[in-house]
């Protein structure tokens, strides 16, 4: 068994610099070398998800088979690597904020400061 390879396309804070194309094509020339690959965008807003951000600022979103409102990268993921993605492959640190706070209401976290 081979053990998991981690390749991050990393650029600053400002939007269509292309990181998300040259993530796509860079895993793409991976795929047709014959490696299983996946794509995962993070992204740093506070956001939960950009179905409510300005798509002046951000650009447009795009939805997902499961019908998450994700960043258009992973329109971009899907068509170059012709493999579905998901609420799965967008992380927002919005959503795990949100995931801790509701957490940490259920107590789970037995009282421990978070």
């Amino acid at each position: 068994m081979t053990s998991t390879k981690y390749i991050f396309v990393t650029g600053g804070v400002t939007s269509s610099l292309g990181k998300g194309i040259i993530a796509a094509s860079l895993a793409k020339l991976l795929q047709a070398q014959g490696y299983r690959v996946t794509i995962q965008k993070l992204d740093p807003y506070i956001n939960v998800d950009p179905g409510t951000l300005n798509p002046y600022e951000h650009g447009e979103c795009y939805v997902t088979e499961d019908g998450a409102e994700t960043d258009l990268d992973l329109g971009h993921y899907e068509r170059f690597l012709n493999v579905p993605t998901s609420q799965a492959n967008n992380v927002t640190t919005g959503r795990i904020y949100q995931s801790v706070i509701e957490k940490e209401r259920r107590g789970e976290f037995l009282g421990k400061t978070v």
